[in-house]
């Protein structure tokens, strides 16, 4: 029979092996337990937050056109003849009705006052047929009718004959800027011969086209903006006058018509504007773009109830210059988890580092104030 014998030593380490092994039990069924808010008990978590604030949802509108005076015509001789006046310095400002250049009309103010001649001597055979019929003369009725249908005929002729004579003189049709001109006095001209370009250029306007989602949202009276194509960086304002009464089938847009106020003169029809127009859309939540984050389900934030966190499922609507516009069960001035999502876990205990530092501020503050 073999027998072993085992020695001090040996015994020794053997008992120390036993107590690791009940130590070892002992610390598994004494941990503690979860609590209803999770397992992760009273761990504090130190997490950065930004408020739930509400922000408009503003579509903004950018199309391209090019400017025109609000009014424009191209100058042209009612007749032909040699110019024998021209006020048709380039630039040069003129009212409504100024004369800015004549022809030769000699023929035609004599044409007038002959005409003028005529109709006197009708009027004055007229009248003294009326005379001599109030004395008792038999007059009959028919000389007097011949002798009125005479006055009419002349005073057509003198209509006629002043028309003519309108016709070797070339006004503004209305006030305006001239351009420039190759016309000169001395010049022989004809119906065929530009004279002049005249613009009204103290309010510009721009046709753009918008496309057809949004009908009934670009209305007269809009204000949009307008930014010169070469100098993006000046822009002025405007508004919408005119919009277009149908949608073009090929390409799904329909034109609308801004003026631009050009009062100051520093603007001028045929340059490129890029039309600004922005339309609200109603209110929305706001939070920081960072606090969004993505599950299974779907976009969520992590929203603050007390000290805990609570997961807060969101519906997306818009992002916007480094924030997300969003739909849920949120109300303006809560707080959303910004930095530190990463450890976050519902129902954790956290603890706001704003508001620490907040409170740290305020401390200073009341403490100076008593200094």
């Amino acid at each position: 029979m073999v027998k072993f014998r085992l020695s001090k030593r040996s015994s020794g380490m053997s008992a120390v092996l036993v107590c690791a092994v009940l130590a070892a039990c002992s610390d598994t069924t004494d941990e503690p337990s979860t609590n209803a808010r999770g397992s992760w008990g009273a761990r504090e978590l130190p997490v950065v937050t930004a408020p739930v604030e509400r922000a408009p949802l503003i579509d903004s509108i950018k199309s391209v056109g090019t400017a025109r005076a609000r009014q424009s015509v191209t100058l042209y001789p009612e007749s032909s003849g040699v110019v024998t006046f021209a006020k048709l310095a380039p630039d040069t400002s003129v009212v409504k009705g100024e004369t800015l250049l004549k022809l030769d009309d000699r023929d035609q103010a004599l044409a007038v006052r002959q005409a003028e001649v005529e109709l006197a001597e009708t009027k004055r055979i007229l009248t003294r047929y009326f005379s001599l019929n109030a004395s008792e003369a038999n007059i009959p009725q028919s000389t007097i009718d011949t002798a009125q249908s005479s006055v009419d005929l002349a005073e057509i002729r003198l209509a006629q004959a002043q028309v003519e004579l309108s016709r070797r003189q070339v006004t503004a049709p209305f006030s305006g800027r001239i351009g420039i001109t190759d016309v000169e006095i001395g010049d022989r001209v004809d119906t065929s011969t530009i004279v002049t370009t005249l613009d009204d250029r103290s309010i510009l306007l721009v046709d753009f086209t918008v496309p057809e989602s949004f009908i009934g949202r670009i209305v007269t009276d809009l204000e949009v903006k307008a930014r010169q194509w070469e100098s993006p960086d000046d822009s002025t304002s405007g508004r919408i006058v005119a919009v277009d009464s149908r949608v073009d089938s090929a390409t799904r847009a329909f034109r609308a018509r801004a003026a631009i106020d050009n009062s100051t003169d520093n603007l001028r029809p045929g340059m490129a504007f890029e039309i600004d127009a922005s339309i609200e859309k109603g209110e929305y939540l706001s939070v920081p773009e960072l606090s969004v984050q993505w599950g299974a389900d779907g976009p969520y934030v992590w929203s603050t109830e007390g000290d805990r966190a609570m997961r807060s499922p969101v519906e997306m609507v818009r992002r916007v210059d480094g924030r997300m516009l969003i739909r849920g069960e949120l109300s303006e001035g809560e707080r959303v988890i910004l930095e530190g999502i990463q450890s976050v876990r519902p129902g954790m205990k956290i603890k706001d580092i704003n508001a620490v530092k907040a409170t740290a501020h305020s401390s200073k503050s009341e403490k100076a104030d008593r200094g």
